[in-house]
C-alpha cells in the first residue's frame, strides 16, 4: 500500500476515533443542563452526524452557527477542528482552484486560531496535523507560500508524530530539507518506535540515500526490531544504478552469526529477498539455501521459493524433492 493511502486511512479512521469519542464524552456530562446547554448539546451532535454522513456543506453551516451563537461555550474549539476538517474534505470535491485556495486558507486560518487561542485545549495536536495535510495539499497545487507551515512541523514541532507527519509531507514539496533530519532521527533518536517510523517515512521515497541508511541501520542500530524494519524495506525499495538491494540484504545475512537475534534477522532477510522476486533473488536465496547449516533456516528458504514461483525456483524444489 502506497504511503498516500495509509496517510489518507489514518487521518480517516483518527477523525471518527474522536468524534465517537466526543459523543459518549457528551452523552456521559452530569448535572443539571440550561435550556441553552440543552439546545447547544442538541444542535453540537447534529453537527457531527452531519459529520459521520459526509454531508460536509451541511456541517460547516452547524458548526459555523455555533461558534457564532456560542462563542464563550466549551464546544467553540472543537467545533473549529471539525469545520477545519468539514471545509478540508469539501475542498477535495472542488475543481475551480480558486475555490479550493479560498475554503483552504479558512480552515487554515480556523486551525490557527486553536493553535494559539486555545493552547491548552485537547485539539490543539489534532490541529496540527491537519494544518500540515492543508498545506501539502496546497503546495502541491502550486501555492509555495503554504510550505511554511510544513517546514515549521518538521523542524520546530516538539511532538515527534507530528513532526513525522510534518517530514513526510516536507519529502513529497522539498526533499532536500526533509532527509537530513529524518536521517538524523533515524541514526541518532533514542526512541526505537520513532527510528521505525521515520525509516518507514524515508522508504516511501526513491533516493540514492535510502539503500545505503536502511543497510547501515540493518547492520548497526542496537534495536533488533528496528534492524528488522530496515530490513523489511530493503526488500521493497527500487535501488539506484550499481546499488542492488538484494546483494545488500545478502551481505547483510552473511554477516550474521548464530545467536537467537541473528537467526530472527536472516529469517527476515529471506523473506524480505523473496519480496523483490525474479531470477535473481532466486538466485541469491539458493546460495543461502545451499551455505546455511541451520535446518529452519533452509526450510524457510525453500517455502519461500516455492511462492516466488518462477521456472528456476521451480527446478530447484524439484532437485531437492528428487535427492
Amino acid at each position: 500500500m502506497k504511503m498516500k493511502s495509509i496517510k489518507a486511512i489514518i487521518i480517516v479512521l483518527s477523525a471518527f476515533l474522536l468524534l465517537g469519542a466526543s459523543l459518549v464524552g457528551a452523552a456521559q456530562d452530569k448535572g443539571p443542563a440550561s435550556k441553552e446547554e440543552k439546545e447547544l448539546e442538541s444542535l453540537y451532535k447534529k453537527a457531527k452526524q452531519s459529520i459521520y454522513g459526509k454531508e460536509w456543506l451541511k456541517a460547516m453551516d452547524q458548526f459555523r452557527y455555533i461558534i457564532d451563537t456560542y462563542s464563550k461555550s466549551k464546544y467553540v474549539d472543537e467545533s473549529l477542528y471539525w469545520l477545519s476538517y468539514s471545509m478540508k474534505k469539501r475542498s477535495e470535491v472542488l475543481e475551480n482552484l480558486d475555490e479550493i485556495l479560498s475554503i483552504q486558507k479558512q480552515a487554515l486560518s480556523h486551525l490557527e486560531t486553536i493553535i494559539k487561542k486555545f493552547p491548552g485545549s485537547e485539539w490543539v495536536d489534532d490541529a496540527k496535523w491537519l494544518r500540515v495535510g492543508i498545506a501539502e495539499d496546497l503546495v502541491k497545487k502550486g501555492f509555495k507560500e503554504y510550505k511554511k507551515y510544513i517546514v515549521n512541523g518538521a523542524a520546530e514541532e516538539a511532538d515527534m508524530e507530528i513532526k513525522l507527519l510534518a517530514l513526510d509531507a516536507l519529502l513529497h514539496v522539498d526533499k532536500e530539507k526533509a532527509f537530513p533530519i529524518l536521517e538524523k532521527i533515524i541514526r541518532k533518536n533514542k526512541n526505537p518506535r520513532l527510528r521505525e517510523r521515520a525509516i518507514f517515512v524515508i522508504s516511501q521515497i526513491q533516493d540514492p540515500r535510502v539503500i545505503p541508511l536502511l543497510v547501515e541501520v540493518a547492520k548497526t542500530d542496537t534495536n533488533r526490531k528496528t534492524r528488522e524494519k530496515a530490513i523489511f524495506w530493503l526488500g521493497q525499495v527500487r535501488g539506484p544504478k550499481g546499488r542492488d538491494p538484494v546483494k545488500e540484504l545478502v551481505g547483510i545475512y552473511n554477516a550474521l552469526g548464530d545467536g537467537v537475534d541473528d537467526l530472527k534477522l536472516k529469517e527476515k532477510i529471506i523473506f524480505s529477498i523473496s519480496q523483490k522476486g525474479g531470477d535473481d533473488g532466486v538466485k541469491e536465496l539458493i546460495k543461502i539455501y545451499r551455505k546455511e547449516k541451520n535446518l529452519k533456516l533452509k526450510k524457510k528458504v525453500i517455502f519461500w521459493i516455492s511462492q516466488m514461483r518462477t521456472k528456476e525456483g521451480e527446478k530447484f524444489i524439484e532437485k531437492i524433492l528428487l535427492e
